[in-house]
């Protein structure tokens, strides 16, 4: 439904709201543009004032669609509760349409190479306060360090300023960088710190911009200041990954896993301006003049990343790297970190407030058993978004076959796999180091929750490198997802001897569960249907099982496919032979059985394509015997027949 809000100033405000929200969610975001405590907002509709916690559309509120609310500040607002204009700036507003700068189609993307009549300082419109002059080594292709310089420049010509906004801290532009015009660090060698410039610049040389850092405009006159040059560390020596530490707050450095409380935010990268586009600080305010805006609200308390999940890659860098009230900023490329940001050039800023020093028994951080259930249900958050994606990819499979369009989804999906197991089964170990160092480990209870560290960290480490797609079981498992199969194994005997000794039988069905699930990924059918066996029997309605079932059948018949491709290999090599040496009676028993495998589905369309079994069939039926003819020509319908059920999926 929608209604108006009339603000103090006397503006009315249209906002969407659910008719089930309440006038305590309005004046939530009320507060930044009144200025005051939600609890000191009044909120009226027709001379009655509104129950806080009562639906909008429901009684007593009885809001109706299209109504005008009044708020204002209650009388006897105590002044200190008060926000004043000048001590309250206005909230930053998050631009998240703000798109990435368009980029020029170009036919030419080699980046121009200046000549001397290219760029000529005319003169020097007001002086500089510090000399710099730039190290080589910086601008070289590679290098672990760079100059980062901020302009402010206007183009003459077309009376326009970059950046836009007067508040920003200037055009960044790394110097020396491939993606940029060379116009820029060549007018920023001629500059003092400080110094202002007018410039006479051809437009060719100017017009290089594929990444939309610099400014591009069809003119020749331009004013340029220097505002400052900072140096900052290339993460990748590649111009994508630039990063600035404005302040590298305390010793202490978060590792590993590590919570570390933080404030982050994302700016556009461009020339126009570094636009807030998205902020953990983000709530949603009602301002004069905007209406529903999201706005950062500098009193938002931090959020929590941890070091090494790989989850807000760009903040876990920066974050990494600086201690409790350090700051950084981190300038991406388009095509650097991509995962869980905005698309385009952007600035990740990143400011620490503290972080938790919980590294096990007898560190500051350590809460004792508390700390090691957090720790477990972390891992287990974990394991269970990556069984959940293993699954979709199963589910999948079963359902269609893969397409050119479908496969790009299916290895992300897969990546995640890895990766959500991967930081699963860190945990888990992580966990099990401090039941080691805990000085109670032979607990009973101690002994109890190091048998289910060891049951998930054997799923998790081999869920961790488990083969998806098509070919997956025609792919060879590769050496670390052998060792995980392996070593899974002997953490699970040795988590079954465990709860055979505490008599705990619920430790013993989990632990063959979890077996039963490293017997199907190491393809062992014979072990994988002994398991399940013993499953059924404790514990017939497992609903679990049912599905494993159906897993072991689905992989006894892949295998057996895969093995009939190998069959079907040798009888071809058989064929050959018999044809070349005239053998009739060998041809026909060969066929015959080539012709089994056809009809029966014991080998697939791919193989039998990849193979060309089909070609040594034809060279059979041109022997002269009318019999092994008609036997050759009812195995070409039969593989035409496999042909035609393969690209089914069937």
């Amino acid at each position: 439904m929608q209604i108006k809000v009339a603000l103090p100033n006397g503006e009315q405000v249209n906002v969407p709201v659910e008719p089930n929200s309440t006038p305590g969610h309005l004046k939530e975001n009320l507060k930044y543009s009144i200025r005051v405590p939600p609890k000191m907002i009044k909120l009226t509709c027709e001379g009655r004032e509104l129950d806080d916690i009562k639906p909008l559309s429901g009684e007593p509120n009885n809001v109706p669609d299209g109504a005008v609310l009044i708020a204002e500040a209650r009388e006897g607002v105590p002044q200190e509760e008060v926000s004043a204009p000048k001590s309250s700036p206005t909230p930053t507003m998050i631009k998240k349409e703000e798109p990435p700068k368009p980029k020029k189609p170009k036919k030419d993307e080699v980046r121009p190479v200046l000549s001397d009549s290219d760029l000529k300082k005319d003169k020097t419109l007001s002086p500089g306060h510090q000399g710099w002059a730039p190290k080589a080594a910086y601008l070289e292709a590679k290098s672990k360090k760079r100059h980062l310089a901020f302009f402010k420049v206007e183009a003459l010509d077309d009376k326009k300023a970059y950046p836009e906004d007067e508040g920003s801290s200037g055009m960044a532009i790394a110097l020396g960088d491939p993606q940029t015009s060379p116009v820029w660090t060549a007018m920023a060698k001629e500059l003092e710190i400080g110094e202002k410039a007018k410039f006479t610049v051809s437009r060719k040389a100017l017009d290089f911009d594929p990444e939309g850092l610099n400014p591009t405009d069809s003119c020749s006159n331009w004013e340029v200041e220097l505002i400052r040059v900072v140096d900052v560390e290339d993460l990748h020596e590649d111009y994508q990954q630039l990063l600035h530490l404005e302040n590298v707050g305390g010793k202490e450095r978060a590792e590993d896993l590590d919570n570390v409380a933080v404030h982050w935010r994302v700016r556009r990268w461009m020339a126009e301006g570094t636009f807030c586009i998205a902020s953990s600080r983000e709530r949603i305010a009602i301002l004069p003049g905007y209406g529903l805006v999201p706005i950062e609200d500098q009193n938002a308390p931090p959020v929590s990343i941890s070091i090494g999940e790989g989850q807000q890659e760009a903040a876990e860098a920066i974050a990494s790297r600086v201690g409790p009230g350090g700051k950084g900023n981190l300038y991406l490329k388009t095509q650097a970190l991509k995962a869980n940001r905005p698309a385009g050039c952007v600035i990740m800023e990143v400011e620490v407030k503290s972080m938790d020093t919980n590294r096990g028994p007898g560190t500051a951080g350590w809460r004792g058993w508390q700390s090691l259930i957090t720790e477990r249900e972390t891992g287990d958050q974990w394991l269970e978004e990556a069984d959940g994606r293993r699954k979709q990819l199963e589910t999948f499979g079963m359902l269609r076959k893969s397409t050119e369009d479908s496969k790009g989804a299916e290895v992300h999906v897969a990546e995640q796999v890895h990766k959500f197991a991967y930081n699963a089964e860190r945990r888990y170990r992580r966990a099990l180091k401090w039941i080691d160092m805990d000085d109670q480990k032979d607990d009973r209870k101690m002994m109890l929750e190091q048998a289910t560290l060891r049951m998930r960290l054997a799923k998790a480490s081999t869920l961790a490198h488990q083969r998806f797609g098509e070919n997956a079981h025609e792919t060879p498992a590769a050496e670390p997802e052998k060792a995980a199969l392996a070593e899974a194994l002997e953490i699970l005997s040795r988590v079954l001897k465990t709860g055979e000794e505490l008599k705990n039988d619920a430790v013993v069905y989990e632990c063959q569960k979890m077996k039963l699930q490293v017997c199907i990924q190491a393809e062992d059918v014979p072990e994988a249907r002994r398991t399940l066996e013993f499953l059924q029997e404790k514990q017939p309605d497992d609903e679990d099982l049912k599905s494993d079932n159906a897993r072991i059948n689905r992989l006894d018949s892949v295998l057996s496919l895969k093995k009939g491709a190998g069959t079907v290999e040798d009888l071809q090599k058989d064929l050959q032979a018999a044809v070349a040496g005239g053998d009739k009676a060998k041809v026909t028993e060969i066929l015959q059985s080539l012709l089994e495998m056809f009809k029966e589905s014991k080998v697939t369309w791919d193989a039998v394509r990849t193979c060309k079994v089909g070609k040594d069939v034809g060279n059979a039926m041109k022997m002269g015997d009318p019999d092994i003819a008609a036997l050759a020509r009812k195995a070409v319908g039969e593989i035409q027949a496999l042909a035609q059920r393969g690209a089914l999926g069937i």
